[in-house]
């Protein structure tokens, strides 16, 4: 569990009795001996009370999901990815391996397959293991998990700025469509959403201590986020490299030290998945066999113009050869079907890329983005809301970043993900789904804008706040005492 919450330069040092001051603390009598080595933000306690209202608001995120799961999506026709995550859950269970499950299921051919990362399937496989094997038992689990982003998503937001933005964070997260949408409609979105709040938290706490153990814990989150979405391997280089390297008062033996302990515990922890691929495929494939099959109906006349610009078609697909049955030669047919593509029309790149960042973010053909997420059940009126609530939030991350770099705390363990997320969209094509994993990111610099625009309203009763016969102003107990 993360510890404290966020402690910024010029702001008041808390104690037991909430004593303190706008500038120095009073003596060193006032205040007891520091631990060597811990950061001032993990030394803050864990008030019964934030926990408290974190349990609330985890129990409303819960009850949105499980409405919505039996509102709108129970029963349901279990097809597509949400086919492949659920029966794969239940192969693994009954010790069948990893097969693809169209084939087994639907033709009775046991064939070797990773179209996608295994977590999402693992974790599915939990309850399965218990009995649990029907989709609605997956759906509920799934909601679970969701609940479990919320709780990483609060912790994350006090770590960064204090108790109030974590509380706010985990608001915003149980209630933004964009946070539960995918819950019971069983995809890799809702471990990608969880593994992404998960690495930001990891990130945030590396950023404060620096420690061996905060390595390690942040190379086993960047193995689970590429584990669940294997797009998210480019964190590696825009999140876990760039922070240990800038690691500012350590030396440079150490920080390679550092790199070299996160590097050995995500690698440790996606070697038996690796390996088991380089064991049963003809071509070498290390997270997933889905990365040519998703350029395919992504690279073709159909996606870059008209009506799916940006976005991706059968057509695609359709218009080539018959692929090889072994899943990895496939993988190698579909990428050189879309290179080959890629090259002859390189001048309809910027258009396409600037399309596919646009339907992911929300500000291309919206209203036609929800439309067209009908295709994977997501109901067209909350596919709405959830877009119009984006555009607030998205407002109110951009004042969140402005608030944490006048603040001086390090932006890149909460801008790493939209900005991978981002390439990754540039690559393959642009959807709803795909900027789940930076809801997190997005919730948490929102939160952030918020409670610090609070504490700009609050300014005027901050002023008449009673004093104590030293003089110092006595803070009222929504007041974090961090800087805007």
């Amino acid at each position: 569990m993360e510890s404290g919450s966020a402690v910024e330069s010029g702001s008041a040092v808390e104690s037991g009795s909430a004593v303190e001051s706008g500038s120095a603390v009073e003596s060193a009598s006032a205040v007891e001996p520091e631990p060597a080595g811990e950061p001032a933000r993990a030394r803050l306690g864990r008030p019964r009370r934030w926990y408290a209202g974190l349990a609330a608001i985890c129990l409303i995120g819960l009850g949105i999901r499980l409405f919505y799961l039996f509102h709108w999506l129970h029963p349901v026709a279990v097809q597509g990815d949400p086919f492949y995550y659920h029966e794969a859950a239940n192969l693994f269970a009954d010790g069948r391996g990893w097969p693809d499950p169209y084939e087994l299921r639907l033709a009775g051919r046991y064939v070797a397959d990773a179209q996608h990362p295994p977590l999402t399937s693992l974790l599915l496989a939990v309850p399965s293991l218990l009995g649990f094997t029907s989709f609605l038992s997956h759906q509920l689990f799934s909601c679970l998990l969701g609940v479990g982003a919320i709780v990483l998503v609060a912790l994350a937001g006090r770590r960064v700025a204090g108790p109030a933005t974590g509380l706010v964070a985990g608001g915003i997260a149980a209630v933004y469509p964009g946070m539960w949408l995918n819950d019971p409609l069983v995809m890799s979105e809702t471990t990608g959403i969880l593994t992404c709040a998960w690495i930001i938290l990891a990130a945030c706490r590396f950023a404060d201590r620096r420690g061996f153990a905060e390595a390690a814990w942040l190379g086993l989150a960047l193995a689970a986020v590429m584990l669940a979405r294997a797009e998210l391997a480019l964190l590696a280089l825009v999140l876990v490299v760039p922070l240990v390297a800038m690691a500012r008062g350590v030396a440079w033996r150490r920080r390679a030290a550092l790199l070299a302990v996160a590097a050995t515990t995500s690698v440790a922890a996606i070697a038996p998945w690796t390996a088991y691929n380089l064991s049963r495929f003809h071509e070498p494939e290390y997270l997933s066999t889905g990365l040519g099959s998703t350029l395919a109906v992504t690279h073709c006349p159909a996606t870059y113009s008209g009506r799916d610009l940006g976005w991706w078609s059968f057509d695609c697909v359709l218009a080539l050869p018959p692929p090889p049955e072994e899943r990895s030669e496939r993988d190698v047919f579909y990428r050189h079907a879309a290179y080959d593509y890629i090259r002859g029309h390189s001048d309809r790149l910027p258009t396409v890329a600037a399309a596919r960042l646009g339907r992911t973010w929300g500000v291309y053909h919206p209203w036609q983005q929800a439309r067209l997420d009908t295709i994977e059940l997501r109901p067209l009126s909350l596919s709405r809301v959830g877009m119009v609530t984006l555009w607030v939030l998205e407002v109110a991350a951009l004042g969140g970043v402005v608030v944490l770099r006048r603040r001086r705390t390090p932006l890149l363990p909460l801008l790493a993900v939209p900005i991978t997320l981002s390439l990754a969209t540039v690559v393959v094509y642009g959807t709803t789904r795909f900027r789940a994993a930076a809801e997190p990111a997005v919730v948490l610099l929102a939160a952030v804008a918020i409670t610090a625009a609070a504490g700009r309203l609050a300014g005027p009763v901050r002023s008449r706040a009673k004093r104590i016969p030293g003089g110092q102003p006595v803070r009222s107990e929504s007041d974090q005492g961090y800087p805007t």
